[in-house]
């Protein structure tokens, strides 16, 4: 079946993680993506993670997990030969998406101007830390920075630890989503209106705090800001939580009262669903802690409580419910005689792909795409 964005071309400048997540997710639903780099090969995220094997060839494992398809093309955008390659290849492009601080790119002869004079119907994206204009907008932002900015990492960790940053790089991942969604809708909106062009602009900051809307409008209304409340769940249900087990932990969100009486049920107290916050606290916790967390999750799955058991990203990817997992699949890495396993879309459709392509070596495509005979 053919995919939706089969015969889309995109020139990708960013680096990094946002906006290659966001170009990868693109890749994936059929679009070319050429990712011009820069000489040199300083995007870090090519050597790290994975074996020492990986990172010298410039395979690292954040590198394969949001490349694989796409095409490589080293280009000195300083140089007057590099940016007219550059833009020889945006005159045939659908999007344009870089993630420069604001005002590189039209510094560089790329910004939204210089482009759509080459294809004015250009579709041209831009991700940045705070977004284009604002006091914050020239600062360097990176995940870490923005967790802190954003409000989330002052909700994130316990009293005792102190705020917290998420484990992964989430803001980095929520901006890449929201880029993702910026572009498929501009190619729609071209559908309806052909030959306009189109400036996009994601902010990093905008994007995450975009998903705290419900705290947001709490803290407006009523002055409360939720703090860090280590594991209590967003319902704020006394039911919900994590607990220690005598092997394990587990976690449980018994939101409703009648996930909360088959819970007592289950754990032969029914009474339990009638006291007060600090008694459930007290008993679940001592309850929880008699048995393995494996006990536990047979006992509340039996039940139908909302529950499971903490486990590693190890743990997970091995857990029988992955083994046929629609949105993983195999994806070689011919350099070095190895396949790994890594995600594909984060949803099921008929176009779906159900195999990965290779990710490229630095400056792989530069001959292919940029000889003279490819401009023809």
């Amino acid at each position: 079946m053919t995919q939706p964005l089969s015969g889309i071309r995109i020139v990708d400048l960013t680096h990094v993680l946002a906006g290659p997540y966001a170009t990868g997710q693109l890749a994936l639903m059929g679009a070319e993506v050429i990712r011009i780099e820069r000489p040199g090969g300083d995007d870090f995220v090519r050597t790290h993670g994975g074996t020492q094997a990986m990172r010298d060839a410039g395979l690292g494992a954040s590198f394969l997990s949001q490349n694989s398809g796409k095409k490589s093309v080293v280009l000195d955008l300083k140089d007057k030969a590099g940016l007219d390659a550059a833009l020889s290849l945006v005159a045939e492009a659908d999007v344009l998406v870089q993630n420069f601080r604001p005002g590189v790119a039209d510094r560089l002869g790329l910004g939204f101007d210089a482009t759509t004079r080459r294809k004015p119907d250009l579709i041209h994206a831009s991700l940045s830390g705070y977004g284009p204009d604002g006091p914050l907008a020239s600062r360097p932002a990176y995940d870490h920075i923005l967790q802190g900015v954003s409000g989330l990492m002052a909700m994130t960790g316990s009293p005792e630890s102190g705020p917290l940053r998420v484990g992964i790089p989430i803001v980095d991942y929520v901006a890449g989503q929201s880029l993702v969604a910026a572009i498929l809708a501009a190619l729609l909106q071209r559908a309806k209106q052909p030959l306009k062009p189109q400036e996009l602009h994601v902010s990093m900051l905008d994007a995450m705090t975009n998903l705290m809307g419900a705290y947001a409008i709490n803290h407006q209304t009523t002055g409360a800001l939720r703090g860090l409340d280590g594991n209590r769940a967003f319902s704020d249900s006394p039911f919900s939580g994590r607990f220690d087990c005598a092997e394990g932990q587990l976690v449980i969100t018994a939101n409703t009262p009648a996930q909360t009486r088959r819970l007592c049920l289950a754990l032969g107290r029914p009474e339990l669903a009638q006291s007060d916050p600090e008694t459930v606290t007290k008993t679940l916790t001592q309850i929880f802690a008699t048995q393995p967390a494996s006990h536990w999750d047979t006992v509340l799955a039996e039940a139908d409580v909302p529950a499971g058991p903490v486990l590693s990203l190890g743990e997970t990817l091995a857990h029988p419910q992955m083994q046929n997992s629609p949105c993983w699949h195999e994806l070689p890495v011919p350099e070095l005689d190895q396949t790994v396993r890594a995600p594909g879309l984060s949803f099921r459709a008929p176009w779906a792909p159900t195999q990965l392509h290779p990710a490229p070596t630095f400056g792989r495509d530069t001959d292919e795409i940029t000889s003279p005979e490819a401009a023809q």
